[in-house]
């Protein structure tokens, strides 16, 4: 039964980053990477672009958790480990890659 909640858990988590990313791109404003912090249109050069590279981070940030949720059909203990420890890298991964399109894209 664990592994089945496990899986349930991973997937929703999954679909919520999908969302994100989905919303992301379809979005005519620039797409809000911190909370509560906006990115002002006039700051951004190419705001379908940014939003297209945003919206990517978010989809490549889903396949962490959908894979976790996949492997605990398998194996739940290591499917767990695995999503804690990409889970967290890849948060710092995030962060950082935002920051590289923010500065790509960001007026100079």
């Amino acid at each position: 039964m664990e592994k089945y909640i496990l899986l349930l858990s991973c997937m929703l988590c999954g679909a919520i980053f999908l969302g994100l990313g989905a919303y992301s791109v379809k979005k005519k404003t620039p797409m809000n990477f911190w909370s509560g912090v906006e990115v002002p249109s006039e700051s951004i050069s190419d705001i379908p672009a940014y939003n297209r590279a945003v919206g990517r981070l978010w989809g490549g940030y889903s396949a962490v958790w959908f894979i976790s949720g996949l492997a605990a059909l398998w194996r739940p203990v290591e499917a767990t480990i695995l999503m804690c420890v990409l889970g967290a890298v890849g948060a710092v991964v995030l962060v950082l890659v935002y920051k590289r399109i923010e500065k790509k894209y960001r007026v100079k």
